[in-house]
């Protein structure tokens, strides 16, 4: 792998680190948490957190929805107790489904161009594998001879020449 590309292990960009079953899950975590933190101080941006931070990322942007409905709702409380009731049982919970689904679509969206990203470059370094193996063939076949083979023969029609059957 060049160092200059992100890293990306086998399995996608948003595989953590193998966490064998010798273990405990607190020190996988920390594990993780450790490769995080050691990402968000690259400042070359040779690997890609967002894919490992985007729980967090998600918790926090539904909390932040939940607080501002929450603001809402007492600001609604403010003018009027009935206004404040129907926002509270009708208002808010479709406000908040659908705060989580924009920002649960979004996140997703924004994941699947970092993985598009990452096949991409892997499909790249492939490319560039089989390049080099294509020209040490096409090297090696310039030195013979080879007979050229026409796979495309023009049919000639019956007739008098012209290229058209007269009945």
């Amino acid at each position: 792998m060049k160092p200059d590309r992100p890293s990306v292990s086998a399995t996608g960009p948003s595989a953590g680190p193998s966490t064998g079953s010798d273990l405990p899950p607190w020190a996988a975590t920390r594990a993780e948490l450790g490769e995080v933190l050691v990402g968000l101080a690259d400042v070359q941006m040779r690997s890609i957190v967002t894919t490992r931070l985007a729980p967090a990322i998600y918790m926090l942007c539904v909390a932040g929805v939940a607080a501002i409905n929450v603001y809402l709702a007492a600001l609604v409380f403010g003018y009027s107790l009935v206004l404040g009731l129907i926002w509270l049982l009708l208002i808010m919970p479709v406000l908040f489904i659908s705060g989580v689904v924009v920002v649960r679509v979004a996140l997703e969206v924004i994941l699947s161009i970092f993985r598009i990203v990452v096949y991409m470059e892997s499909l790249m370094d492939h490319v560039a594998t089989l390049k080099g193996q294509t020209e040490t063939i096409m090297d090696r076949t310039e030195i013979i001879d080879l007979p050229r083979i026409q796979f495309w023969k023009p049919r000639r029609r019956r007739g008098d020449g012209s290229g058209e059957d007269r009945a």
